[in-house]
């Protein structure tokens, strides 16, 4: 169909007025959507981030937690929401690993969803009880194969912690995988002894393990983690077992782009604020904010490389 002087003349308006639109963004309050319980790191970073964007918007950000299902509940949520950069969301691995777990998902991770930016990335740790009798990862391995209970809880059904379970199961060490809503609520349990150990983030973690009331055994991340570089990977021990975790900002899918300009610009201003790099360096957290089309890029490589994993393990819904 031909394009109308009309419709040139309404398009050219309308590049010319985005700016200024973008400036009076947003109007109203904006909330992030955090597709677990309260306490995890997800939690951490949302709330941190919502309280100097408001800031810096002058508009009210509150966050919603939105559990269950494997994070599906809060995905869905946002990604019918309007796309109108009053919603985001934000995410880690499930995004990319549940639709090689579930049927019949509602949503896209690649086509429902506008990247906004990497938020940072982080190490999963695995803890004990104190009275798990494991002082390294090589003797847990040694007692979860002499036949010990070994009840391993993970922020949930596709988390992290999950996928690492799945490949030590895979590897012939005898795990039972215990999904929680959250990594606060399974880090809570294990420091109860209501299980014997978790696999949930190194920030969700740190404070348990520094006042003693968990043993760190490992790190799932390829490489030791600089906040606790004494603490083992996995694969020194079993070789082939690496998750490495990232957290992430997206919308709705056609969110307009002055919008998603002017979001990006206000949420990498806040992860490089000084106190905020200080505060997330603290709790474990390595900052690593960018561009959409850097994000976009990195979770198209993360969707197939899942899909290989859960291929190979032969990985089950529990």
């Amino acid at each position: 169909m031909p394009i109308t002087r009309r419709a040139a003349l309404a398009a050219a308006l309308s590049s010319l007025a985005a700016p200024a639109w973008a400036q009076e963004f947003p109007g109203r309050p904006i909330r992030i959507i955090v597709p677990s319980a309260p306490g995890g790191s997800l939690d951490i970073l949302a709330r941190l981030t919502a309280r100097h964007l408001g800031e810096r918007l002058g508009w009210q950000v509150p966050v919603e937690n939105r559990s269950g299902g494997g994070g599906n509940i809060g995905f869905d949520a946002a990604a019918k929401s309007r796309p109108d950069g009053l919603t985001i969301l934000i995410a880690s691995e499930p995004l990319t690993v549940n639709p090689s777990l579930f049927a019949n998902l509602p949503f896209d991770p690649l086509r429902d969803f506008q990247p906004l930016t990497m938020i940072a990335t982080l190490s999963q740790v695995l803890v004990v009880h104190p009275s798990v009798p494991a002082r390294t990862f090589a003797e847990f391995v040694a007692l979860a194969k002499s036949g010990a209970p070994m009840n391993i809880g993970s922020a949930g059904t596709a988390s992290p912690g999950h996928m690492a379970v799945a490949q030590l199961v895979h590897a012939g060490i005898p795990l039972t995988h215990v999904p929680y809503r959250g990594g606060g609520p399974a880090v809570q349990d294990t420091v109860a002894g209501n299980i014997q150990g978790g696999i949930m983030t190194l920030p969700a973690a740190l404070p348990f393990i520094q006042e003693g009331k968990v043993r760190a055994l490992a790190v799932t991340s390829e490489a030791r983690s600089p906040f606790a570089p004494d603490v083992p990977t996995m694969a020194e021990v079993v070789p082939g077992v690496v998750v490495n975790s990232w957290q992430a900002f997206l919308l709705p899918a056609g969110v307009p782009a002055p919008v998603l300009a002017r979001l990006n610009a206000e949420i990498t201003a806040v992860i490089r604020l000084p106190e905020v790099q200080d505060f997330l360096k603290r709790q474990a957290f390595e900052p690593a904010p960018g561009t959409p089309e850097a994000l976009g890029a990195f979770l198209a490589e993360e969707v197939p490389k899942w899909r290989r994993v859960v291929q190979q393990t032969g990985l089950r819904l529990d």
